[in-house]
């Protein structure tokens, strides 16, 4: 009679090759979720820049994205300024609130650090003066809180917006 089951050598064998392949896959499995992560994070920024800019287009007003904390990985606030006072008051309306971006880190030079504005032509412009202001154009960096490369969006003077990437040792200098 034939046995159809398995010998312990046997079992431990094919046990043994497959804690190696696990051991050799799971570190580059780790990398892929960190890279996939921050550019989850990256789109969901610039989607939220691209909404600014078509919902001030659309409405021919005023539009404001505002980091949370000067920081756009703690979050930002969409909103239409009614009154061109570029402050979020009572009675403007609030079209969007993101919590946050937990996996990542950003950084981008003043005044792109703290807000993002763009007028009824779509243009980027520097808030302070009731939507007359200068342009505003400038970089926003995104990189992983662990060790790993990343993106930068690139506000460009009329106010369209690129995704560039990022290097290690560019994001080694923002950690």
């Amino acid at each position: 009679m034939k046995s159809h089951g398995l010998t312990l050598l046997e079992l431990l064998v094919s046990t043994t090759i497959f804690c190696i392949i696990l051991a050799i896959g799971i570190p580059s499995f780790n990398k892929q979720i960190s890279d996939t992560r921050t550019k989850t994070a990256t789109l969901a920024l610039l989607d939220a820049i691209e909404t600014t800019r078509a919902t001030a287009v659309f409405r021919n007003q005023q539009v404001i994205l505002k980091a949370t904390n000067k920081k756009w990985h703690e979050g930002w606030t969409l909103f239409i300024d009614k009154n061109s006072n570029d402050l979020l008051d009572s009675d403007d309306e609030t079209l969007l609130v993101h919590s946050g971006l937990d996996v990542v880190l950003t950084q981008a030079k003043a005044p792109i650090n703290s807000y993002v504005a763009f007028i009824g032509t779509g243009e980027g412009r520097q808030i302070g003066s009731k939507g007359k202001g200068g342009f505003l154009a400038g970089t926003i960096k995104i990189c992983p809180v662990t060790k790993g490369e990343g993106y930068s969006l690139i506000l460009s003077k009329g106010g369209r917006t690129r995704v560039a990437k990022l290097s290690l040792a560019e994001c080694d200098a923002i950690r």
